[in-house]
């Protein structure tokens, strides 16, 4: 899946992404959700690249947002700390970093990627590492049956998944993939999406988020941290 990512950032030209990021951190909304959308339906095409457990497939889009979130901070050179291990648990990324949550918890990220069937019980161990709730965030292809902020690529419609690209409604002038159980993608328009929980949002929006974030809690010295 990084393959394909890493290919259709290329096709848009990494530089020009950057420049633009940089200058509007905003338009990375509707460009993220272009790009992947984009990877998606290439790795669709290429049928052998498709888990035949759809569920970890699910589990596999997680990573590639991951991935994805990796390229993003580090072309808007917003500072994050990725892979770090406290108290026996490894931690996907810390914003801005781990020296920040041991000094002011409230102005630190904690961001888990939904990987694998132990989600769950790996949230209720980062209570005992990050204690305010609102400052952990969830990475999922679908969302979660959890009480955090949630990130997602789909919302369940039915028996289908479409792009999520708001709380509200699905949009009506973008070519949403509806995905079946069969792993088939067919392109269509649907109704409005209805009571949709305050705490799922897409995850086109996440690295406008993070910069939200970063300048509510006034972090200074925007820096890429390795």
């Amino acid at each position: 899946m990084k393959n394909e990512l890493y290919s259709v950032l290329n096709d848009f030209g990494k530089e020009n992404i950057q420049i633009e990021f940089q200058n509007n951190i905003n338009s990375s909304i509707p460009k993220i959700k272009e790009i992947l959308s984009k990877t998606i339906a290439t790795i669709y095409e290429k049928k052998e690249n498709i888990d035949s457990d759809y569920n970890n497939f699910e589990k596999s889009l997680s990573i590639l947002c991951e991935a994805f979130l990796h390229f993003l901070l580090t072309i808007t050179s917003l500072p994050s700390q990725r892979k770090i291990m406290l108290n026996e648990l490894k931690i996907d990324l810390v914003i801005p970093d781990i020296k920040t949550l041991y000094k002011d918890p409230k102005k630190t990220l904690i961001i888990k990627f939904d990987k694998d069937s132990s989600t769950i019980e790996y949230i209720k161990k980062l209570d005992n590492i990050q204690k305010i709730k609102e400052n952990i965030w969830i990475v999922s292809a679908t969302p979660l049956e959890i009480n955090y902020r949630n990130y997602v690529i789909y919302k369940k419609i039915e028996e289908c998944q479409i792009l999520f690209t708001n709380n509200m409604i699905i949009d009506e002038n973008y070519n949403n993939y509806l995905i079946d159980g069969k792993n088939e993608i067919n392109k269509k328009k649907h109704n409005n999406i209805h009571n949709i929980n305050p705490n799922v949002i897409p995850f086109f929006n996440i690295i406008v988020d993070i910069n939200k974030f970063l300048k509510d809690t006034q972090y200074r010295g925007f820096k890429f941290v390795t």
